[in-house]
C-alpha cells in the first residue's frame, strides 16, 4: 500500500496551516499516542515517524479501526517486524502494572488533547467572529467599536495562551511518565524473554524468532537452518550431582553454545536438558557441521565437576518454504529422537 498522507506532504515543504490542517494534525497526533501507549510500543523517533504515517492515512481516509485492523495497516505500509507491540497473551505480572499506569496515561493524554482541539475551535470562533465584524463594518464602524472588538479579540487570545500553557505542562509531565514507564516496561519485558539460569532467550521469544524467520524464507526466500540438542544422560548427572551440578553443567552448555556460534545465531534453552539454535543464512550442509563442531566441543569440555564428562545428541534440519513453527520442530525434534536412539552424542540430520 503507497503511503499518502496530505499533511506529510505539507510539514516538509512548510506550508501553511489552516485551522482544519491543526485541527487534523492534533486528532493524528492524538490517535497515534493513545495506541502507541496502549499498545506499549516505544516512542522513539523511528517508531513515532512509521506510526504517523499510519494514523495520516487513517484519519485522512476517515477510517474507524479497531487495534487489530490498524496493526494491518502497518503491515501494509512496512516489512519490518513491529516488536515493540506487547502480544495479547502476556501474562507476566511485572508487565501488568505498567500496562495499567501507561493506559491510564494513555486515557488521561487523550483527554487533554481532546481538550486542546476544543479550546482551538472554541477561541477560533470567537476570533473569527469579531474579526468578520471588523470587515462587515469596516466602512461605518466608529473607533469606540474597533477599541472594543480589539479587546475583544486580544482577550481571546490571552485565555487562549493561558489554556494552552496549562495544557501543555500537564501533557509534559504525563508525557515524563510514559518515558519512565516504558524504560521499566522494557526491562520487564527483556527480563521476561531470558532464561534466568542460563541467560538464553526462552522458549517464547525464540519461537517468534522462528516465525519472523520462517516469513523471511517465504517472501525473500532466506535460508535459515534449526538444531535441537538435547544433554546425554542428564537425570544420571543431577541424581549424582545434584541440582546445583545439574544447573553447573546446564551453564557450561549455554556459554560453549554462545561461544562457538555466530552473534547472529539465536539460541535458546528450551526447558530442562533441552537446548535450540537458530542459524540464519545457513543451509543443511553448513548447519550439520556446525552441530558437529559444537557435539565434539561439549565432549571435550571439563566440567570442573570429579571427572564428568557430558555429551549430547542433536537433531538438525534446514527450514523449508512450507514449513510451519510445527512441522520444522517435529524434523528436527524427530532427527533427535533418533540421534538418541543411535547411540547417543552423534549428529543426525533430516531433510
Amino acid at each position: 500500500m503507497e503511503k499518502n498522507c496530505k499533511i506529510e506532504k505539507k510539514l516538509k515543504n512548510g506550508g501553511n496551516f489552516s485551522n482544519e490542517d491543526i485541527k487534523t494534525i492534533m486528532n493524528i497526533v492524538r490517535q497515534e499516542m493513545n495506541f502507541m501507549i496502549r499498545n506499549n510500543i516505544l516512542i522513539t523517533p523511528k517508531n513515532y515517524e512509521r506510526w504517523f504515517y499510519v494514523f495520516c492515512h487513517i484519519v485522512e481516509s476517515k477510517k474507524e479501526l479497531n487495534d487489530l485492523e490498524i496493526l494491518g495497516v502497518y503491515k501494509d505500509f512496512y516489512e519490518d517486524p513491529y516488536d515493540e507491540v506487547k502480544e495479547k497473551k502476556e501474562k507476566e505480572k511485572t508487565s501488568q502494572g505498567f500496562v495499567k499506569k501507561l493506559n491510564t496515561i494513555a486515557n488521561t493524554i487523550d483527554e487533554k488533547i481532546l481538550e486542546i482541539i476544543k479550546s482551538l475551535d472554541k477561541h477560533h470562533v470567537e476570533l473569527d467572529k469579531h474579526t468578520q465584524h471588523i470587515q462587515e463594518n469596516r466602512e461605518d464602524i466608529v473607533q469606540k467599536e474597533i477599541l472594543s472588538s480589539i479587546n475583544n479579540i486580544l482577550n481571546e487570545l490571552n485565555e487562549l495562551k493561558n489554556e494552552n500553557s496549562t495544557l501543555t505542562k500537564e501533557l509534559k509531565k504525563y508525557r515524563q511518565e510514559v518515558i519512565s514507564l516504558q524504560k521499566e516496561l522494557k526491562i520487564a519485558k527483556n527480563e521476561s524473554q531470558i532464561d534466568f539460569l542460563t541467560g538464553l532467550v526462552n522458549r517464547r521469544r525464540f519461537d517468534r524468532a522462528l516465525l519472523e524467520l520462517l516469513n523471511d524464507l517465504h517472501t525473500k526466500n532466506y535460508p535459515f537452518s534449526l538444531i535441537l540438542l538435547d544433554i546425554d544422560n542428564f537425570k544420571k548427572i543431577n541424581d549424582k550431582y545434584g541440582h546445583p551440578g545439574g544447573d553447573k553443567v546446564l551453564q557450561e552448555v549455554a556459554t560453549i553454545l554462545k561461544n562457538f556460534l555466530r552473534a547472529n545465531a539465536i539460541v535458546s534453552r528450551f526447558g530442562g536438558e533441552e537446548f535450540a539454535v537458530i542459524l540464519p543464512g545457513s543451509q543443511l550442509d553448513e548447519a550439520e557441521h556446525i552441530a558437529q563442531r559444537l557435539r565434539k566441543a561439549i565432549e571435550n569440555r571439563s566440567f570442573h565437576i570429579d571427572d564428568l564428562k557430558v555429551t549430547a545428541s542433536f537433531g538438525v534440519t534446514e527450514a523449508k518454504k512450507d514449513d510451519t513453527l510445527e512441522s520444522i520442530y517435529e524434523r528436527a525434534d524427530k532427527a533427535l529422537y533418533k540421534a538418541k536412539k543411535s547411540g547417543k552424542n552423534i549428529v543426525i540430520a533430516a531433510k
